[in-house]
């Protein structure tokens, strides 16, 4: 039942609609009729109204933006307006801000019909949005842990959020981690044994064990699973290392009794910053790699095995990677930018980042031929654009900045010249084999296969140099053998479809006539058998 009120300055007005809708329409009920504007106002402020079927002068000059603030201050409201021919414009701007229908003065049933049908249609649709955004409110209850998780994975892996958006987050998730933070990483030792021969729900299970034993021994803190063999902890609060350590070998040992598993534990630098939380994750995971030398089964903090390097965890590998992307598809404005935000991070440690500079900039230049390798480019050997010599005379972070910075420059000039070379190439033999191959069924996915190369990609070059898509274009081509045919043979239209690659000659003679604006027996006649009259 729809709760309603009519608002008209002309009570007769109100009173016909209102006897027409309490007799055709059980499903709505008109609560009230109003002739006064301000008694509207104050029955709205006590009464629960679904549609007002109002004049629209009747809320005087401002009447649109005295709609706009009713359906502000009660948002299940909905309006039927009406008014005199001279008002349509009016009427329509209505529809924009609230009203679901609207029709002309004096208001005729069929006219009134139409208007409640429609807000009926409103009703159910809005009824049916509202239960799927319920429903959906539901499922991101049930997934909330794994937003939850999706955030904590994103924080440690990537430096992509500021403290402020960190801080946020953890109060949305209701995460209470108190600074400084510490970050260490567990990680099951020999983990193909312990899977070997399980189910995936077996695998599955023992990480879960894992990380219901740390939940029950660990306080301001965190602890997730980031892999099916690594969870990660981060945790909060001043703590002494030696007691991080002695709280992460506690875990270990109780993991070992309960599980009968082996762990390892590496630990990361303290931060009082939140953004430097996957600083800490990074030298905790670099830690682990030393189980190699002190044996699994360890806890091992970073301040030990690496006492005097605090930076390389804090190099922005994530620019490097997507500078290294950018470089091999010759994007060098980019490419720029991304090596500018890399130096940035890179002068916090000037000093200690030039003893290494000649092995940093080494491995960037080893990750740009690796990519461009792996993307098929059989491009010129790396050095021929960055001289290997120089590189291991860098001296200081400005020459590596400028040497990049200029290199880079000419060997994105030199990925562009090669593609495009690529590209010509690529397009000139497609087109070869089109017109050789026309008869056939010729698809972007087919044409792919004996050209070895990315239909998506091809698509693009295809259709940006012929200004048409495979089909038509290859359809173009039948037709002007066909013409040829025609002019030069006595084949039936049948014999001709078959010979440019129709089964069907009815497709043809379609096809035909899209193209050549006629039918191919009137080409015919015009072109042979009128000639060959004369």
């Amino acid at each position: 039942m729809f709760n309603v009120i009519i608002a008209d300055l002309e009570q007769s007005h109100t009173l016909g609609i209102k006897s027409y809708i309490d007799t055709n329409f059980l499903q709505f009920k008109v609560k009230k009729t109003f002739s006064i504007e301000k008694d509207l106002y104050r029955y709205l402020k006590n009464h629960s109204v679904d549609l007002i079927i109002m004049e629209i002068r009747f809320l005087g000059i401002e009447f649109l933006k005295k709609m706009q603030e009713i359906i502000s201050l009660y948002k299940d409201i909905r309006f039927i307006v009406y008014g005199s021919i001279s008002d349509v414009a009016y009427l329509e701007k209505a529809l924009e801000i609230g009203a679901v229908s609207y029709t002309i003065r004096p208001v005729k049933p069929f006219d009134l019909n139409k208007c409640l049908d429609a807000y009926i249609d409103y009703s159910k649709a809005r009824e049916t949005l509202l239960k799927e955004e319920k429903l959906l409110a539901i499922e991101y209850v049930q997934n909330f842990k794994l937003f939850e998780d999706k955030f904590l994975s994103v924080l440690i892996n990537e430096s992509i959020f500021d403290t402020e958006e960190i801080e946020t987050s953890f109060e949305y998730f209701n995460i209470h981690i108190e600074p400084p933070y510490t970050v260490a990483v567990f990680r099951i030792d020999s983990f193909r044994k312990h899977i070997l021969n399980k189910s995936q729900k077996e695998k599955h299970l023992i990480i879960f064990k894992l990380l219901k034993i740390i939940n029950n021994n660990i306080t301001n803190a965190k602890a997730f699973i980031n892999l099916f063999n690594e969870i990660v902890i981060i945790l909060g609060g001043e703590n002494e290392l030696e007691t991080v350590l002695d709280n992460m070998i506690n875990i270990k040992q109780l993991i070992k009794e309960e599980t009968d598993i082996s762990v390892s534990c590496g630990i990361g630098r303290s931060y009082d910053e939140p953004d430097k939380i996957h600083i800490s994750f990074l030298e905790a995971t670099n830690a682990l790699r030393y189980r190699c030398i002190v044996g699994y089964n360890s806890v091992i903090a970073i301040e030990y095995v690496e006492p005097d390097n605090t930076f390389t965890a804090s190099y922005p590998y994530e620019r490097e990677r997507l500078m290294v992307y950018t470089a091999v598809i010759g994007e060098y404005d980019y490419c720029l930018k991304l090596l500018d935000e890399i130096f940035k991070s890179i002068n916090l440690y000037k000093e200690k980042f030039e003893t290494i500079l000649p092995q940093l900039v080494m491995s960037i230049l080893i990750s740009i031929n690796r990519n461009a390798f792996e993307q098929g480019l059989k491009i010129d050997p790396i050095n021929k654009f960055f001289d290997t010599s120089k590189v291991l005379a860098l001296k200081n972070v400005d020459e590596a900045y400028n040497f990049l910075k200029n290199n880079l420059k000419v060997f994105c000039e030199y990925i562009n010249e090669f593609r495009k070379n690529l590209e010509n190439e690529t397009f000139e033999k497609a087109i070869k084999y089109i017109d050789e191959n026309y008869m056939k069924n010729i698809t972007y996915k087919s044409l792919g296969r004996p050209l070895n190369y990315n239909i998506k990609y091809f698509k693009k070059i295809f259709e940006e140099r012929t200004g048409k898509h495979i089909d038509d274009y290859i359809a173009r081509i039948r037709i002007d053998k066909a013409k040829h045919l025609i002019l030069t043979t006595n084949l039936t239209d049948d014999l001709i479809a078959l010979k440019v690659g129709y089964d069907d000659v009815n497709i043809f003679r379609q096809t035909f006539k899209r193209l050549e604006g006629i039918l191919a027996g009137d080409f015919r006649y015009i072109n042979k058998d009128l000639k060959n009259k004369k």
